[in-house]
């Protein structure tokens, strides 16, 4: 329950790093496998995750995708995934022996974030903004895309898949993928942040985020209306209070305790 600390601690790490440094853009786009994954934001940015289908590992995870809708986040999709690839059992060991001793669902998990962190930057390739789209448009239009992309595993995620994530010896490997995902909605969106606001507002995103994914799973409205409307309303509210909060202590407050709020009552409704 404490993850929005803890993105927390993962934004002040950056503090190490010289802020004209860390505000530094890049677009390096490096090619895996045939497929484009980008670098950008700061030239240390830190903990980028990507993904390489040129390394076996990743082959079968991605192929692994595929089986979630049937199995959920379970390790028989990297079975079923071994099979379809003609690969031998004992490519298990690949991810039973890798550092780190994660267990294979969160590997599967973990992926899969990955994953559409890739789609959303595809999406943004073949979908540009117009000029007349303000900062929170864009914002409020890309999680919203970006939550589409949960719509065809949803019961997966309720069931088995948000939960590995919020296992305390998971947690480390969750917030980076959420910090990754804060830091893609910003810079997309047209972020040009150069103080503490850059921290503050991926934190904003992050928890907007967390709470519009949790809102969703039992959102049963057609096309999940409900769900935009939800995350509209966050946008705007988080403009308003950005207003009036300059110190990032306040900022971690406020929407740590509306997160953890949030969590608890979403979880006990199950």
């Amino acid at each position: 329950m404490s993850s929005l600390i803890l993105l927390s601690r993962t934004f002040k790490l950056s503090n190490s790093i010289p802020l004209k440094t860390l505000l530094t853009t890049s677009t390096t786009t490096t090619t895996f496998g045939g497929v484009a994954y980008r670098s950008y934001h700061s030239q240390d940015h830190i903990n980028i995750n990507t993904i390489d289908n040129s390394k076996i590992d990743d082959q079968i995870l991605t192929t692994a995708i595929k089986y979630i809708p049937e199995y959920g986040f379970q390790s028989k999709c990297i079975t079923e995934a071994i099979k379809q690839l003609k690969y031998p059992d004992s490519m298990n060991s690949l991810f039973t022996t890798k550092p780190g001793n994660n267990s294979l669902e969160l590997q599967l998990m973990i992926h899969w974030l990955k994953l559409q962190r890739y789609n959303l930057e595809k999406y943004i390739q073949t979908n540009p903004f117009s000029n007349t789209q303000s900062y929170e448009e864009k914002l409020i239009e890309l999680i919203n895309v970006r939550l589409s992309y949960n719509e065809p595993i949803l019961h997966q995620l309720k069931t088995n898949g948000i939960s590995q994530l919020i296992l305390p010896y998971n947690l480390s490997q969750g917030l980076n993928e959420l910090y990754q995902l804060s830091d893609d909605l910003a810079y997309y969106s047209g972020d040009k942040s150069h103080d503490f606001n850059w921290y503050s507002k991926r934190l904003g995103i992050a928890s907007i985020y967390v709470s519009s994914e949790l809102f969703m799973l039992n959102d049963t409205t057609k096309d999940f209306k409900l769900t935009k409307s939800f995350v509209k309303k966050r946008i705007y509210d988080l403009q308003k209070l950005g207003n009036g909060y300059n110190n990032i202590e306040q900022w971690i407050g406020f929407n740590t305790i509306s997160l953890i709020n949030l969590i608890k009552s979403q979880l006990t409704r199950g």
